[in-house]
């Protein structure tokens, strides 16, 4: 399965080895375009499913996220706004990731990120974290912090060499991305996708056989 339950919400598994890519990967299906608007593949159907998924990366933590629900209960029209550009971030970055030659992305991906340079705070880091300090967005960003916090990560990752060992799964209908840092990976999860092709190569070649 390529999705798990969090305090009762759905959300895609993280499989793609850093935040940014796990955001791309709450839209399924890159890889095909002729149904991009089914709204089947949208994995963030709302603000709060985006504040459940921020907590989920690590992006938001569960206390302040808490407060953005209370937040967005009293101003709906404002959190349905942060979430069309949350989905529109996701697809400036996902362009971004994969090509970070293309212009238009960068240049649709950069006032996110300068919204959330603004709103950076430093915090002490995570006990597995190599560094002693974080750069993080904090609550003063209000309804914005789940998107500003997406740019910030995807801003990181795209300064980084990492981003060179991004990669998209070749599973039908899937194009989720990963991170190959062994340059040996090629599925989003072998269970899944990997398991697919499988299946798939041996129908064909006992069609071919038959024929």
């Amino acid at each position: 399965m390529h999705w798990i339950e969090l305090d009762g919400v759905t959300l895609p598994k993280r499989l793609g080895g850093h935040p940014a890519l796990d955001f791309c990967n709450t839209w399924a299906g890159w890889g095909d375009v002729t149904e991009v608007e089914d709204a089947r593949r949208e994995w963030l159907k709302s603000y709060d499913v985006l504040v459940a998924w921020s907590v989920y990366a690590g992006l938001v933590s569960r206390d302040d996220a808490d407060v953005l629900r209370r937040r967005a209960a009293r101003r709906k029209a404002e959190a349905a706004t942060v979430l069309e550009r949350a989905r529109a971030l996701r697809v400036a970055v996902h362009d971004a990731v994969l090509d970070p030659a293309d212009a238009d992305a960068l240049a649709a991906l950069t006032p996110e990120v300068r919204r959330a340079g603004a709103l950076v705070d430093v915090v002490p880091a995570g006990p597995d974290a190599d560094a002693g300090a974080d750069l993080a967005v904090g609550l003063e960003a209000g309804l914005e912090l789940p998107v500003l916090a997406a740019a910030w990560s995807a801003a990181g990752l795209l300064s980084s060499p990492d981003v060179a060992k991004v990669c998209a799964c070749p599973g039908i209908d899937c194009g989720w991305l990963f991170l190959d840092t062994r340059g040996r990976r090629r599925w989003c999860d072998m269970a899944v996708c990997g398991n697919r092709a499988k299946v798939a190569a041996h129908a064909r070649r006992a069609r071919e056989r038959t024929a």
